[in-house]
């Protein structure tokens, strides 16, 4: 039986999306549940979801992870395999603490997070600064690669690894241990890791949602440069201190934005193995969802080496996740990679 989808409803004009062309820039979170659900069965809350959001609606099917990293506008795709419910979201759409709200509006919560968000912290400046000083970084500094550990086989979409561990692990100890990681197997094949540069996927806002109940992406991003010169006290107090990217495009639209638009684009797709991070790092906090027996988040995969790895918590384990884009990255190199990480913790 399929639903009826209401009616959308309008909505606010969307904040506008410049971004790298060639990622789908599509986040994942996956939901193990205590039994199988039939995707039919989410198919009302979605709807109702989808109508609030002013969402195109798309019904639920299904369908695993890697099936649903199409490159898709669709603000929200839902999965069924087995157990496992998975969210597919647009990240100009919903950020990660956005998921959980999503999970809980399909009826699979509550599930809430201990993450704070980085509140009113400094931000590294206007739009034409913060572009000037990344374009001199990849002319005199670009930060260092991760050689995949095997021969790339070309393919399409991106490659999902994930691993659970006891206890609970902060961000700065996840990019502290993955800092190492990726040194040593930089020097496990003859190669040098200088100037390790993460890039840490934050909130502003510990809320996922406005008093309205809105989802929306209110994601920012840190960015630690030579990390691997750090030790833990000085990722931490780095983390603590860290300046929040100025996004390539200002939020509020001008008369000249399609021609930045446009130029920005065209330098994100030209520049942006070199602009980017070694490492996307982003964590969930400790979430609190009793629904559910288990969590994995995927971000993106977005500039540098495409490589980014999730964490959240859930009752004293954390569940982390390396993806990487299929082109470079197969699940054998990913594990080397992500059982490494987890030695070093």
């Amino acid at each position: 039986m399929s639903a009826q989808v209401p009616e959308p409803q309008p909505q606010p004009e969307p904040q506008r999306w410049v971004a790298d062309p060639r990622i789908g820039w599509r986040i994942l979170l996956t939901a193990t549940l205590p039994a199988p659900v039939a995707p039919d069965a989410l198919a009302t809350p979605l709807a109702t979801l989808c109508a609030a959001q002013g969402w195109t609606y798309a019904a639920p099917t299904a369908a695993g992870a890697r099936a649903l990293l199409a490159d898709s506008p669709a603000p929200l795709l839902v999965g069924v395999d087995g157990r496992d419910v998975v969210l597919s979201a647009h990240h100009s759409a919903v950020d990660g603490l956005g998921l959980l709200t999503v999970l809980d509006r399909l009826g699979l919560g509550p599930a809430t997070s201990s993450a704070r968000g980085v509140g009113t912290r400094t931000t590294t400046g206007g739009t034409a600064r913060t572009v000037a000083r990344r374009l001199g970084e990849v002319a005199l500094r670009p930060p260092s690669g991760v050689v995949p550990p095997d021969r790339p086989v070309p393919d399409h979409g991106d490659a999902l690894v994930h691993a659970t561990v006891p206890g609970s692990h902060r961000t700065a100890e996840l990019v502290h241990a993955a800092t190492r990681a990726v040194v040593r197997h930089q020097a496990e094949r003859g190669r040098r890791a200088r100037r390790v540069a993460i890039a840490i996927g934050a909130a502003r806002e510990p809320a996922a949602g406005d008093q309205d109940g809105r989802i929306a992406d209110r994601s920012v991003l840190l960015r630690l440069r030579d990390v691997e010169r750090l030790d833990l006290d000085g990722i931490r107090e780095a983390v603590r201190t860290a300046p929040v990217q100025t996004p390539p495009a200002p939020a509020e639209p001008r008369p000249w934005s399609p021609v930045v638009d446009r130029a920005m684009t065209t330098g994100l797709r030209v520049l942006g193995p070199r602009l980017g991070s070694t490492l996307l790092v982003s964590h969930l906090g400790e979430v609190r969802a009793p629904a559910v027996e288990g969590l994995a988040f995927y971000p993106v995969t977005a500039g540098g080496t495409g490589l980014s790895l999730g964490a959240v918590g859930l009752d004293g384990h954390t569940v982390l996740t390396l993806r990487g884009r299929a082109a470079a990255w197969n699940d054998n190199g990913l594990e080397q990679l992500l059982e490494a990480v987890i030695s070093l913790l």
